[in-house]
């Protein structure tokens, strides 16, 4: 596996690291017995670990001496690495990578590296003289030179069913002259011909697009330029909002009225911000205005106290006093300027008080005595000295001792579990018409699901290649094959699924999602049968839902009139609130397995954050109202933040723990309606046990992942599909009676029908070819005649029958009777014991579900 790094450049063949064990790099760690230094870092005979720029460096850094014995001019190193001026050896990779590892520098010594010639299986980078890097990283999309000139002059030549764009970039046949700009750089639209649409099935909308014509004039924009709703006679308009929400002129998306004319653009069209809506308000002279348009008093403006309703008043209250940077400025005491060291000490005052020209400091050397009293190395300045520290150590409270850099504890320092050959990430997202596939390593971006409606939200399974998603337009779960995504089988079809958010449980096979239309959170098997509503109270907009059947812990967004971050565990008990402050419009979230942080991101606030698991060390990642204008959903891989933006219509990354090296993966204004994504990868779906095989955990019908609360908490919980009511054992389910509309089938899912369900704020369904017809009333003539018929049908065929049984009677037939104690009480027993309230046992009718059923001792001798 090969691993690269800014600056260094490792190569590591079947290296595993942990990120909970081990040194990594401490240049001052206690190596326990049988442990390993890392690579760059030399093992001392007392078992410490020092930096190998350390070694043969004329100071005793190990302790014990053992850096600096075997110094020996004459060392012979192998042909596969350099020898440093001081007898040292280092891999030969290592020389001329900007990076020194010499104690003498001598490995990166400009005149030798400008000599330097790379290898026959090396490229040479173009400006920095020496640089090698594989041949294999050419072309990668990763820029391992330092210049970048490993990624130039890539001409890839596409497939034939494939389009080269003009910068290079190859795309699907299929995705030219669609009016989408998939190149990036719109060559894929350029030179179109003329579409004509069918006249009796499709709507024009430009010379290039069509639409269904039952589309037009459907109070909702399809055509890019809303020419189907141009020119279209009034209509009735049923909002999809609530009382407390604000409708934006797209006739979808809905904010809280709270965002209106709040000086932020939160409908995807700005609308909440245009004066047709926002009155111009002007504030007196005397008075503040506040980002919300709202007065306040002028005093109050920086009090110390928000007066505002956004808090606006106390923004930019001044500015914190300058730090100065020791190595290039003095600093002129608190709140005063920072002057260049140049200045100090020339006869001139450039402090207010002449702190600059301080008497019987200017010219004195007090690193001459006593090294200063630093541990490592002394700095002598025109007025003083400083301290420093060799790497891997940092100063103390004191400015003068060197304590040992703990890099372990360092966020990032080691964040996954890294193994090797095992293929190449992906990113998952849908797309609202499609669902499409872009390679991390070339973003070379594919559909795997087309024709879709709406598609929202998604997840997978990888052991298995099957993607599931949601549908808010045909108010369905679909799942596929993900390599023939339109081979595509409906998984829930009731008609009142509006998810926005889904996910998959792939250890214990279970589906989760959210429901805007009726604020709940429920689950099925991967084939919608067993489905069962978890969460049903204190609900008002769930959106994004993620798992860990490992923990036993789903968490879930809301982004109500109470925004804020819940968990539960994956069968609904031990729920709790994690994130209740500072969150405004959490659309998306998604879990760091190996670390077991949360992140999600705020649409409202512009930003990305994390915490753990029980919402404690909160941190705030990333904030930028350029890439995060309208986040929709996130997702982690290794190092790296993946997000969707519907006002920037593109997929962004960053560094998850900085939130440093923002770059966009597809050009902006090129994914149109980008929805919910995922990392497509094994290493996002670890193998775990499945504590409910071999036998469903003795569970009748369900059996789900408990939360892991403590050492001793249980790993699976029982628990009834819709319809069903458990019994006192907490293993077996019946039929609630207490229900009284007709029950379906147990082989089936229960699927209770309600009424009309508001649809999603996400989007409205278009409506079907089809309309409902009213049934014709009658008489009850007709069903009077039916069962008439039946009453004498029956009453005829209870006379044959009785005649048959005395005629059999009458028979001179010897037999012989045996009474057996033991039979089997059918379901229609039990249910009549049940109500006569005699004690109920569960009867099994198959062995499978017999051999599910606990052993016990306290069976009746037969």
């Amino acid at each position: 596996m090969l691993l690269r790094f800014p600056n260094v450049t490792f190569v590591f063949i079947g290296i595993l690291c942990y990120f909970f064990g081990g040194s990594i790099g401490n240049p001052g760690s206690n190596a326990t017995e049988g442990s390993q230094c890392s690579l760059r870092q030399f093992r001392c005979a007392n078992k410490k670990c020092i930096p190998v720029a350390f070694v043969c460096d004329n100071e005793n850094d190990c302790g014990d001496n053992s850096d600096e014995l075997a110094c020996s001019k004459n060392v012979t190193c192998s042909k596969n690495e350099f020898r440093c001026g001081n007898g040292k050896c280092i891999p030969g990779h290592w020389q001329c990578d900007n990076d020194i590892d010499c104690s003498d520098e001598s490995d990166e010594n400009e005149h030798i590296c400008q000599q330097k010639k790379c290898g026959a299986d090396e490229f040479t980078c173009r400006s920095a003289p020496g640089e090698c890097v594989p041949l294999t990283w050419m072309c990668d999309d990763n820029q391992d030179c330092s210049d970048g000139s490993d990624e130039k002059s890539c001409n890839e030549t596409c497939r034939a069913d494939e389009f080269t764009c003009k910068n290079g970039k190859c795309i699907q046949q299929k995705w030219v002259c669609d009016a989408d700009n998939d190149c990036g750089d719109n060559s894929d639209e350029v030179d179109c011909p003329a579409v004509s649409c069918a006249p009796e099935t499709e709507f024009q909308c430009s010379e290039r697009f069509c639409v269904p014509s039952k589309w037009h004039c459907d109070g909702e924009y399809d055509c890019m330029n809303g020419r189907d709703e141009q020119g279209c006679p009034p209509r009735p308009h049923s909002s999809v909002c609530l009382p407390s929400e604000h409708e934006c002129n797209d006739l979808i998306t809905c904010i809280h009225k709270g965002w209106l004319c709040d000086g932020t653009k939160d409908c995807p069209d700005g609308s909440d911000e245009e004066p047709a809506h926002c009155s111009n308000i002007t504030c007196r002279a005397d008075q503040f205005q506040c980002a919300d348009r709202s007065c306040i008093a002028g005093p109050l403006l920086c009090d110390g106290q928000p007066n505002c309703p956004d808090g606006s008043d106390e923004r930019d209250c001044g500015k914190p006093a300058a730090i100065c940077d020791p190595i290039t400025h003095f600093s002129c005491g608190p709140g005063g300027p920072c002057v260049p060291l140049s200045h100090v000490c020339d006869g001139k005052p450039d402090c207010p008080a002449w702190e600059d020209e301080p008497r019987g400091s200017c010219g004195i050397n007090e690193c001459a005595k006593d090294n200063g009293g630093c541990a490592h190395r002394c700095i002598d300045t025109p007025a003083g000295f400083r301290c420093e520290c060799r790497m891997g150590y940092a100063l103390t409270h004191d400015n003068r001792t060197c304590r040992d850099i703990d890099e372990c504890q360092i966020e990032g320092s080691c964040s996954q579990i890294c193994r090797n050959d095992k293929g190449h990430a992906s990113l998952l997202f849908a797309r609202r018409r499609d669902i499409r596939k872009i390679s991390l390593d070339h973003h070379e971006m594919t559909s795997i699901v087309n024709e879709t409606n709406s598609a929202t939200a998604l997840d997978f399974v990888f052991r298995t290649g099957m993607i599931f998603w949601s549908d808010v337009a045909d108010k369905k779960i679909y799942k596929a094959p993900i390599d023939e995504g339109n081979a595509k089988t409906v998984v829930v079809s009731d008609e009142v699924t509006t998810s926005d958010g889904l996910a998959v449980d792939w250890v214990y096979e279970h589906l989760y999602w959210t429901d805007t239309g009726t604020n709940t959170i429920s689950l099925a098997n991967f084939d919608g049968q067993m489905r069962k509503v978890l969460i049903r109270d204190d609900l008002e907009e769930p959106r994004a839902i993620a798992v860990d059947p490992l923990e036993g812990w789903m968490f879930w967004t809301d982004w109500g009139q109470e925004p804020r971050i819940e968990r539960a565990g994956m069968d609904g008990s031990h729920r709790q609130a994690i994130v209740t402050y500072d969150v405004r419009w959490p659309n998306g979230l998604t879990l760091d397995l190996v670390k077991k942080r949360l992140y999600w991101v705020d649409a409202k606030l512009n930003t990305i954050s994390a915490c753990d698991w029980d919402g404690q060390n909160r941190k705030l990642i990333l904030f930028s109202e350029t890439a995060l204008r309208h986040p929709f959903s996130i997702t982690t891989f290794e190092d790296w933040l993946y997000w969707t933006d519907w006002d920037r219509a593109a997929v962004f990354k960053a560094n998850k723990f900085t939130g440093y090296d923002l770059a966009p993966i597809t050009a902006t204004e090129m994914v149109q309606n980008p929805m919910v994504i995922h990392v497509y990868h094994p290493y996002r779906q670890p193998d775990a046990e499945n504590h409910c095989q071999p036998v469903n955990g003795h569970c009748s019908h369900l059996c789900l992942p408990a939360p892991r609360i403590g050492l001793r908490a249980p790993s699976i919980s029982c628990a009834c599909p819709e319809g069903l009511r458990m019994l006192s054992d907490g293993l077996t389910c019946v039929q609630d009676e207490s229900i009284t509309t007709s029950t379906p089938s147990q082989s089936e899912p229960y699927s209770p029908r309600a009424g009309p369900i508001p649809e999603s704020t996400t989007n409205r369904a278009k409506n079907g070819p089809g309309t409902s017809i009213p049934e014709s009333l009658d008489n009850g003539g007709v069903a009077f005649a039916v069962m008439f018929g039946i009453v004498v049908i029956l009453f005829a065929l209870g006379i044959i029958a009785r005649l048959g049984y005395n005629r059999l009677k009458q028979r001179n037939v010897t037999s012989m009777n045996f009474d057996n104690p033991v039979y089997r009480k059918t379901t229609e027993d039990q249910f009549t014991l049940e109500k006569n309230n005699f004690p109920v046992k569960p009867y099994l009718s198959t062995v499978g579900e017999e051999a599910q059923q606990p052993l016990t001792n306290n069976h009746d001798p037969v």
